[in-house]
């Protein structure tokens, strides 16, 4: 099944069947390592560019590390240990309000990707379905334990935004606590030593799928509408990569933007079979619905748009996070999609 193509789309795709005739590379491929959050959909671009071949036919042998939830992968960055993170661009504002300047060279997803499950007994408990408004969702939150995948990483700006958001004070009405990502943040919540928690999907909708949780906002749907874009994931780099490096760097966008147009281009079925090497023990149906779902949020031309910017500093102003708001040229290049 082929999805429509919008006039946008098609001058990209001119751009990329350019790209597509990708020069060899005779000193074989050079290595690279990319810090990544989680095992989520949430990652789609990246790897589509790896199962796809993308990388490869840029000379690049790209590994990836996964951090157990997003702040480790851009410190990692930030100390030099790898060149590039593909992860949420809230922490490049918050690196750069602390003296450390971070570059978001191209975004994967322009919206919200990460969803909250509450335990079905909490949610029968206090009276909670799937199509519960929304403010009567936030104001069940009083008393509940919110599980993170840890502190300072989108997860947790999110919780805390949202808990202000309901009127509550963060770890007083509401408590917040890391639960880790996949297998970890299952089990907390199964467990119950969390009452509901949120990340990347499809690991709420595993969840719910299991039949332990319901689904307490969709974000991947737009529930939320207070968040209406965001720099949801974005590949990352420092300024020296980009002067000692440009190339480079152009190489690496332009995998993961061919992988995103593919996608856009591609069936459900034939996007799920390609990363099922990835996100294998997610049930085949529940990562056919993910990417259903997910699908609508990817970016188009890979930009970093000033309103992505602008929404993801107030997600972060609100939650009492951010100290100053970052200047949207400091922190974003698009010259590198061109």
């Amino acid at each position: 099944m082929k999805r429509s193509v919008s006039g946008a789309l098609v001058a990209v795709l001119c751009a990329v069947t350019v790209w597509a005739a990708a020069p060899a590379y005779p000193q074989g491929p050079k290595k690279i390592k990319l810090t990544m959050p989680v095992v989520a959909l949430s990652m789609i671009p990246v790897y589509l560019a790896q199962a796809n071949g993308y990388f490869a036919e840029d000379g690049l042998d790209v590994e990836m590390i996964t951090t157990n939830g997003a702040g480790p992968d851009i410190k990692a960055l930030i100390a030099g240990d790898v060149d590039f993170s593909f992860t949420p661009g809230d922490n490049v504002m918050l690196a750069y309000q602390e003296g450390k300047r971070t570059v978001m060279v191209m975004t994967g997803f322009r919206r919200l990707v990460i969803n909250w499950a509450m335990h079905k007994d909490v949610a029968r408990a206090r009276g909670i379905t799937e199509t519960t408004p929304l403010a009567e969702k936030l104001k069940a939150l009083k008393g509940l334990t919110v599980g993170v995948t840890q502190a300072g990483a989108l997860t947790s700006h999110l919780a805390m935004f949202v808990i202000r958001k309901a009127g509550y004070v963060p770890q007083q009405d509401v408590h917040v606590i890391p639960i880790g990502s996949g297998p970890t943040w299952l089990a907390a919540l199964e467990n119950r030593k969390v009452d509901v928690a949120l990340t990347a999907t499809p690991v709420p909708e595993t969840a719910v799928d299991r039949g332990f949780a319901v689904m307490f906002i969709d974000n991947a749907r737009g529930e939320d509408p207070s968040v209406p874009e965001f720099l949801m994931e974005c590949l990352i780099t420092r300024p020296d990569v980009i002067e000692k490096n440009p190339d480079l760097v152009r190489r690496m966008v332009r995998a993961l933007l061919r992988a995103n147009v593919w996608a856009l281009r591609a069936g459900p079925d034939q996007i799920a079979a390609a990363l099922k090497p990835f996100l294998g023990q997610t049930p085949p149906e529940v990562l056919l619905s993910g990417v259903k779902t997910t699908l609508p949020a990817l970016s188009r031309d890979g930009r970093t748009t000033e309103r992505g910017a602008q929404v993801t500093q107030d997600v972060l102003e609100q939650a009492g996070i951010l100290k100053k708001r970052v200047p949207y040229a400091e922190v974003a290049n698009n010259t590198f999609l061109r």
